[in-house]
């Protein structure tokens, strides 16, 4: 099984891709992503209720310098050998997910205790610590690794606890001893090397990064008390690399971050000009320092990203393909004209009789109306009467109607004549009250008259 996943390892591995630094973390179960100061921010993941009904939080994150990121979810304190991982491309996108298993054969499972990605995102490395059934009850603790697909393949175990990444060559310890793993087959070889020795500090190490560069390491050191964690520090040193131990030249970095409180899960840029930790006041980002002033003089002051967030993992990504997509502005319409005011100037002026006979209105020449106009164009009359006359109902019903074109501004003569349907019920109409229009150039002239 393990020459099975060498040769994946060596089918996989590929050239890191440059990209701008941010910050993956965890916030209240769900998965984040952060500029380095704080100002953009996307959210990648929330809580997962599974198929029992029960709701799975995201435990912890991973991020590579190439810009890929994985993330870890379970229900919170049930076995870890239930856990499910999710991936997400450089571009936002994401394809890949499956469980975060474990060799069989424990009674309870826990990791991932320190949970990291090689340069190229293609492999992760989890540190575990599990336990056996009793009776007696066995212990294991060390790291697994694996490729980041969905692939079944239980991942080979690896002797070292909390591990990190440099490139593709973990970084781990045992007991007070860094030590770094050699250039066979990474990350899966077991040939590791010591390569700083804390024993000095007088507190217990919990894990290391390197900046991808090389140029710093930050350890994490830690004190327990009664199952209560009292103290944690995180000591910045610089660097050569991981194949030689660290120089302590005049003047070079060696110093404690002045954190709030309890510090930890320190993680380095790549470029080594930033540092993130979480401590009493959450998850912060700051400037590296640069001088042997203790403790750390930072080159910039932290920025808060969330006071609630943990498990900070700088990395490659940028964010801007995470984030959503811009609230484009509502359209304004333009605002609302007044309608053109009519063009036809004054209103006609017709004469008309206060009195009008149907036997006129139906006769082949109707009735003769004068109409005065100001200007040349069409003239239209229409006369009504109340749906009712006519034993309808509804709006008013046209009984007459005439028309003429007025060549110029002067007085023209338009006939009136009833409709064909008003011709057919004439005796209804004796008596009515007929309203005539006159329309000429957008402007109407009302007069009413009786029928009879």
């Amino acid at each position: 099984m393990r020459s099975t996943l060498i040769a994946i390892l060596v089918l996989l591995t590929v050239t890191p891709a440059a990209g701008a630094a941010s910050i993956a973390y965890v916030d209240g179960g769900e998965v984040w992503l952060s500029s380095l100061d704080g100002t953009q921010k996307a959210r990648l993941a929330t809580p997962v209720v599974n198929g029992a009904g029960e709701t799975e939080k995201w435990l912890a994150v991973a991020a590579s310098d190439s810009g890929r990121i994985v993330a870890e979810r379970n229900v919170p304190g049930r076995n870890s050998s239930f856990s499910w991982f999710k991936v997400w491309e450089p571009n936002g996108t994401s394809t890949v997910e499956g469980p975060l298993n474990a060799p069989s054969g424990w009674a309870i499972y826990t990791y991932p205790l320190g949970f990291d990605l090689t340069a190229n995102g293609n492999h992760m490395v989890y540190g575990y610590s599990n336990s056996g059934f009793c009776c007696p009850m066995s212990f294991a603790q060390g790291t697994y690794v694996r490729p980041v697909t969905s692939s079944s393949l239980d991942p080979i175990e690896v002797d070292v606890e909390h591990p990190t990444l440099f490139g593709s060559r973990m970084i781990a310890h045992s007991g007070a001893t860094v030590s770094v793993q050699g250039t066979s087959a990474p990350p899966y070889g077991d040939d590791f090397t010591p390569w700083i020795d804390t024993t000095g500090v007088g507190l217990e190490l919990r894990r290391t990064d390197v900046a991808a560069n090389g140029g710093l390491a930050a350890l994490e050191f830690e004190q327990w008390d009664g199952g209560s964690q009292t103290i944690g520090k995180i000591a910045v040193i610089a660097t050569q690399g991981v194949d030689q131990p660290p120089a302590f030249a005049p003047g070079a970095v060696d110093c404690f971050l002045p954190a709030s409180g309890v510090a930890g899960e320190a993680s380095l840029s790549l470029d080594a000009t930033r540092i993130a930790w979480t401590d009493d006041q959450g998850l912060r980002v700051a400037g590296t320092p640069t001088t042997a002033a203790d403790p750390c003089a930072l080159s910039a002051p932290p920025v808060t990203i969330s006071p609630t967030a943990s498990q900070g993992a700088i990395g490659g990504a940028d964010v801007t393909p995470f984030l959503p997509p811009a609230v484009q502005p509502p359209t304004t319409a333009p605002p609302a004209t007044a309608p053109p005011p009519p063009t036809g100037g004054a209103k006609p002026v017709a004469k008309v009789p206060s009195k009008v006979s149907t036997r006129k209105l139906a006769g082949a020449k109707g009735l003769a109306i004068k109409v005065k106009v100001a200007r040349a164009g069409k003239i239209k009359l229409s006369g009504t009467v109340p749906a009712r006359i006519l034993g309808r109902r509804g709006k008013p019903v046209v009984v007459a109607a005439g028309s003429a074109v007025a060549k110029r501004a002067g007085t023209v003569t338009v006939r009136l004549r009833l409709t064909a349907a008003a011709r057919k019920r004439r005796n209804r109409l004796k008596g009515a009250r007929m309203t005539l229009r006159i329309r000429h150039g957008g402007v109407v002239t009302i007069k009413r008259v009786t029928l009879r």
